[in-house]
């Protein structure tokens, strides 16, 4: 997809982890879902639209403006989504990014094109424990 970042299109090309479309369909049927990015709106806005596929599974969007930027980092402060962070888990590669809520967060390897992957079906059964 391509993007217009400062009045330059840019060209991206984005690979969706395996298993990532059962994984959210899935999961959707259990939580809200919504997707928090330390991104830039505009790209992670198009990334959400591909994963999301106009299924209306992701119900609201967090981006970089949301975030805390700290010691150069940005931090996904949770209480931005809800102030009740006991119904709240993020699932993210990232430890820095859920510092400020480390009881909160599901860890995730990050993804680097392995087809094989199964990370997101691993975690299927202890999202269903929940």
């Amino acid at each position: 997809f391509q993007v217009v970042i400062d009045k330059h299109p840019v060209r991206f090309f984005v690979h969706k982890r395996p298993h990532v479309d059962f994984f959210l369909e899935v999961v959707s049927q259990w939580y809200e879902l919504v997707v928090f990015t330390a991104s830039m709106e505009i790209y992670g806005s198009a990334v959400a639209d591909k994963l999301d596929n106009n299924r209306s599974i992701l119900r609201r969007r967090y981006y970089r403006q949301h975030c805390t930027l700290e010691l150069g980092s940005y931090i996904k402060d949770l209480s931005v989504v809800h102030n009740d962070l006991s119904s709240i888990v993020i699932l993210d590669n990232s430890p820095g990014a859920y510092r400020s809520h480390p009881d909160n967060a599901i860890p995730i390897k990050s993804w680097f094109s392995d087809p094989s992957d199964t990370a997101l079906l691993n975690l299927l059964p202890m999202l269903d424990a929940l």
